[in-house]
This record gives structure tokens, sequence and C-alpha cells, in this order.
């Protein structure tokens, strides 16, 4: 993988997050359209690009992939669990299960898809989609219990209500069953999949007009927490797969997804159970706009 590539396509997704900064200062882009966007990217434009990734007819290799990277994504977050377990060890309950979650669970969805379709192609998304089916799971399971204060709803309920997940289903029924979409249902989900991109990063912007920077830069924890979700977690997981002797394709799918920044989940989540919202605010979207520099830093090992 090219790291001026990489380079090109995370300026790419910085530009858009600009885009979105700036609508929001002019009062194109309020509360109200960020949850009307954010609305649209869970329920439409990434199960979208999802279903459209098993659109594909596939070899015995492809189908050795979709298993070996399933068992990798277990491995991985399981790993990612324990370092962040050993790295935040010191830190007060509060900041503790904030930077815990935030280092355990990227943003795979909104900005790990798109930014693996446009480096690695529509296979590769495939791939992307089976190694998140651990991630959903972990997240409304373990994830949701570290945040949690009290006994939450059902996991089970949340994970087949979740959009993302639903669409790996019947991706995955497409897939084995070999069923090839029309062109009439297939164009469509191409074209809200091109959505996915632009939406969250124009969300992402929107976020950033609410931080006071002032209180951030001398605030180390966040800066900690960014090095190992950005830095430690991804190249810790390399050195793994390198072990393993995983295949190459598998290794940068799995390595881009693990360099991305916190999940946004983390901050509707920690505001759900009366955490500390605005570190968990801060570090989210710090950890954004530190991994415009991270990402490709951590291509240049791939």
């Amino acid at each position: 993988m090219q790291t001026s590539f990489v380079i090109q396509q995370v300026v790419v997704l910085a530009i858009l997050m600009a885009i979105g900064y700036i609508a929001t200062k002019k009062n194109i882009i309020n509360d109200t359209i960020s949850k009307g966007m954010t609305q649209i990217l869970t329920a439409i434009a990434l199960p979208s690009l999802i279903i459209s990734s098993f659109n594909m007819s596939y070899s015995n290799d492809t189908l050795k992939g979709v298993v070996l990277i399933f068992i990798y994504s277990i491995g991985i977050h399981l790993l990612t669990i324990l370092i962040a377990k050993l790295f935040f060890i010191k830190y007060p309950k509060g900041k503790n299960e904030v930077l815990r979650f935030g280092t355990i669970f990227p943003n795979s969805g909104f900005m790990g898809l798109p930014l693996i379709f446009d480096l690695f192609g529509q296979e590769a998304v495939l791939y992307a989609s089976v190694f998140m089916i651990p991630y959903h799971t972990l997240l409304w399971t373990y994830g949701e219990g570290i945040l949690s204060k009290e006994r939450t709803e059902s996991p089970i309920k949340k994970l087949v209500t979740t959009p993302a997940l639903v669409a790996v289903v019947l991706g995955t029924i497409l897939f084995i069953l070999k069923i090839q979409l029309p062109y009439v249902i297939n164009k469509p989900l191409s074209m809200f999949s091109a959505l996915t991109s632009p939406l969250s990063m124009l969300v992402l912007g929107e976020k950033i007009t609410k931080l006071k920077f002032k209180e951030i830069i001398g605030d180390k924890d966040i800066y900690y927490g960014c090095f190992v979700r950005l830095l430690v977690s991804p190249i810790i997981s390399l050195a793994v797969l390198k072990a393993v002797n995983a295949p190459e394709l598998l290794t940068s799918i799995i390595i881009t997804m693990q360099s991305l920044p916190s999940a946004i989940l983390l901050v509707v989540l920690t505001q759900k159970h009366d955490g500390e919202i605005e570190f968990a605010s801060k570090f989210t979207i710090i950890s954004h706009i530190v991994s415009i520099a991270t990402i490709p830093l951590i291509s240049m090992f791939l």
C-alpha cells in the first residue's frame, strides 16, 4: 500500500471534515440537521455499503479469507481489550472507562468502511464487514458494560436492531447463496454507499465546533489516550499478525481499521450512562484530528 495514496485519502476526509466545521459555523448545519445526517448514515448509507460489498462472485480463496478475518477479528479485539486494561490501569474510574472503550472500539463503520473501499476496493469491504461482526457483538455486550452503571437493555435486542449488523446478515445470505442483485437494486445501493464518507465527515466537522481547544491543549490524558488508540494498538496488532503470517491484504485491512480514531458511539453511550461526557467528547474528536497524521504513519509500516 502506497503511503502517498493513503495520505491523499486522509486529506480528502480532512477536507470534508473542515467543510462540516465551516458549514456549522455559518449555520448551514445545526443540531437537527446533524442528527438527521447521522440517521441517514446509520440506517441507509452504511448498510447499503455493506450489502453492496457482499454482492459479488467469489472464489475458494475469498471464502477462506472471510473465515480467516473472522478468526483474526476475535483475536485482535481480545488483544485490544488487554492493551486497554494494561495501559489505563492507573486512571480513575471515569476516565478509565472512557479511555478503555475508546481504545477497544475505533470508528470502523462511519470512517473505516469508506476508507477501506477507497484504499483496497469492494472485496476488501467484504472482509472488513466480516471483521466487524465480533466488533458489534463486543460493543453492545462488553463495551456498553464498561460504561454502564446499571443493568442495560438486552444486548441481543441491540444486536438484532443494529442496521450495520443486519446488513452483514443480509449480505452474508446473498453471498452464500450466490444471489446477484439486479441493476435496479444494486445501483441505488451503490449511490447510497457513496454518501457514507461525506456524511460521516460532515457530522464530525459539526462536532468539532463544540470543542474549546484552550481546555484541551494541556490535557495530557487525552493525548496519552490518542497515543494508545492510534499508535500502540495498531503496531502491536501488526506484530501479532506478522507473527502468525496473516495474508497481506487481510493484514492491511485490519491494521487500517485498528489505526482509526475512537468510535463516535463513545460520546453517545457515555452520555447515556452519565459518565464523563466532556472528557469522552474531547477524546473522540481530538483522536479524529490527530488521526489525520497517524493513519499515514501507520501505513508506512505496511
